[in-house]
């Protein structure tokens, strides 16, 4: 029996009985978005917690498949400057993380001339939220 039925005027519909492909897809896909932006964050707190010199890491958003892949923007200020380089890794189920990710760090300098447009993410790329220090990770620094 097929999963859509012809209605009145040609259009096809789901069998009442059946669920609409198109929610159920688009349900995987939120829930599938929510598991990464998680472990992005989980992510984010475990660098804060082993690296002194993080002032801050924000979420990057830019053109990816299906948002299959964490991106972070590390604000360090013990890296060297080294432009936009970002560092590929593939997922890690054994440390909570499945989906790979991609991490650019960067001195604060570098992050000032991000926002100024001096200094280009990959195309497409954008800054969004920031994640919290979570208590307990000291910045080594002054104020953040």
């Amino acid at each position: 029996m097929p999963d859509r039925i012809e209605t009145e005027g040609g259009r096809a519909q789901n069998r009442p009985d059946q669920p609409d492909r198109e929610e159920v897809f688009e349900q995987g896909q939120l829930e599938t978005h929510q598991q990464v932006m998680e472990e992005a964050a989980a992510l984010a707190r475990a660098h804060y917690e082993v690296e002194p010199g993080l002032r801050a890491i924000y979420r990057l958003e830019g053109p990816d498949p299906n948002y299959l892949r964490i991106k972070l923007l590390e604000v360090n200020e013990q890296t060297v400057p080294t432009g936009i380089m970002p560092v590929g890794f593939p997922p890690h189920p054994a440390s909570g993380l499945h989906y790979p990710s991609v991490v650019i760090e960067v001195t604060p300098q570098e992050y000032e001339a991000i926002q100024r447009k001096e200094l280009d993410l990959p195309a497409g790329w954008e800054v969004r939220d920031a994640y919290e220090r979570p208590a307990g990770a000291d910045y080594a620094g002054g104020d953040p």
